[in-house]
């Protein structure tokens, strides 16, 4: 069973608020957090000096990379140097990214995984360069657009201090394992069309509620001239993965 409460004797030796957040909240996650991808009851730590992943699973090598807030961000979430994130995108070895929520008395709120899959260029946006009296003079980082994922890609672990049932947890994560090995592009016009999807929040729609959404598919991917072909397209793929269900004549129903 998962345990909420963080153990505070791990930052016992530590006089730095934010090497005892990292202590605590990596003491946690070690202790009670199982891997997402596979059926792996744990995960281990990585080597202190390991870029962009905190923890892998020992079975399946699935990533993820830590980060805790006492109010966690829904808009936009600042992350590390923009051109390794946008290499690892690019090149489908992002983490997983787990936001974790805690109370002052570090109880955990909250634990969101953010689906490696959907980490694609679109979400990765890069911030000014650090001014010439900074200690990384010139330094870039990124944001990662939060506001740009599809729901599906936020995974409740817990949610309003409570531990979501497993299975359930595992399930929806892994519904959307097989775009992993998918291309960067390939990921975005799937993710994008699933984003148009849920915005139009109906249980169910016809085609050409997307076709009248052509312009925005058109303006993420200018270089496409045969937009109305990758959605019906992706459509498809969403079909494939479960999220949608084809009940003919243009129409598709939202299975969940």
């Amino acid at each position: 069973m998962m345990n909420l409460t963080c153990d505070l004797s791990l930052a016992a030796k530590y006089q730095s608020h934010s090497q005892q957040a990292r202590v605590l909240s990596e003491g946690w996650f070690l202790r009670n957090v199982y891997c997402l991808a596979c059926d792996a009851d744990s995960v281990k730590q990585t080597s202190a000096n390991t870029k962009a992943t905190d923890f892998v699973c020992p079975k399946c090598s699935h990533r993820y990379e830590l980060k805790t807030f006492q109010r966690r961000p829904h808009g936009s979430l600042v992350d590390g140097a923009y051109a390794s994130m946008i290499q690892r995108v690019t090149a489908g070895t992002a983490p997983t990214l787990c936001l974790l929520e805690r109370t002052e008395e570090w109880r955990i709120r909250s634990l969101t995984a953010i689906h490696s899959s959907f980490l694609v260029p679109d979400v990765v946006v890069e911030r000014p360069p650090l001014g010439p009296n900074a200690r990384r003079a010139g330094w870039v980082g990124c944001n990662i657009r939060l506001d740009r994922i599809a729901i599906d890609g936020e995974i409740a672990v817990v949610a309003q201090g409570v531990a979501q049932p497993v299975a359930e947890v595992r399930k929806r994560f892994q519904r959307f394992l097989p775009l992993a090995g998918k291309s960067a592009d390939q990921r975005g016009w799937t993710l994008l069309t699933l984003r148009m999807v849920r915005g139009l929040r109906k249980p169910a729609f016809a085609l050409r509620d997307l076709y009248a959404l052509e312009a925005e598919f058109a303006r993420a991917y200018p270089g496409n001239r045969h937009v109305r072909d990758k959605i019906r397209q992706q459509l498809q793929i969403l079909r494939d993965l479960g999220v949608l269900a084809f009940e003919g004549r243009g129409e598709y129903r939202v299975i969940d």
